[in-house]
């Protein structure tokens, strides 16, 4: 059976008149998520936290925090296991639970999640349909991962973004969360609106799909 029938999640319209990006971030949360909201509630954005399911119980507060300031909670697998390497049942496992345990905190029901990696095969796609989720991956990937280095972060998205893009990131690193307080107040100056993957999949693509991989 699906997770629910329909995501609590809010909608929020976006104009269309002016660009608009979603920035997100795996991994967390981590002591860096903070700094990361710090920015975004100066500058009165928002964004899409992936998040592991083994570390919602420990970060509540800023889970909770993230959610009232309208940024989104969505799963990122429990421990991230690549799904593409374990059964069916233990796919479920990773991504049901995960679901739940941010649903306790928030309150919200997200029908979508982004596999760890990125990775998918027909076993992922299948048992996302089962479970009524849309796949979530990413247009621009400035890799903070391997760099970790703030000023090559900010200057590779600064570079290249470009209007719908959905970027890849990462709130466990310190260089990720110094890029940011550049980035966002950057983006927001130029007129950018820093929205959420559901506003910017349900603005581009209306009705977003179960089992479907969306990735701008």
């Amino acid at each position: 059976m699906p997770i629910a029938d329909q995501t609590s999640i809010k909608i929020n319209k976006i104009d269309p008149a002016k660009p608009f990006v979603a920035l997100t971030f795996d991994d967390g949360p981590s002591i860096y998520t903070s700094r990361i909201l710090d920015t975004l509630q100066q500058c009165g954005g928002r964004a899409t936290f992936f998040v592991t399911g083994n570390k919602v119980s420990e970060n509540k507060g800023k889970i909770l925090r993230a959610s009232h300031m309208g940024c989104e909670i969505i799963c990122h697998g429990w421990d991230h296991t690549d799904l593409t390497t374990i059964s069916s049942r233990a796919i479920k496992k990773q991504l049901f639970d995960t679901v739940a345990a941010i649903a306790t905190v928030t309150g919200k029901v997200s029908l979508m999640f982004r596999p760890p990696f990125g990775n998918i095969n027909k076993k992922v796609e299948k048992m996302s349909l089962k479970l009524g989720l849309s796949i979530v991956n990413w247009s621009l990937d400035p890799r903070d991962w391997e760099t970790k280095d703030a000023d090559a972060i900010y200057s590779y998205i600064d570079s290249n973004v470009k209007n719908g893009d959905i970027i890849l990131c990462h709130d466990i690193y310190e260089s990720t969360a110094e890029a940011m307080s550049r980035l966002i107040p950057d983006l927001v100056d130029m007129g950018c609106q820093l929205v959420t993957v559901s506003d910017l999949l349900h603005h581009v693509h209306g009705e977003v799909e179960s089992g479907k991989l969306y990735m701008c």
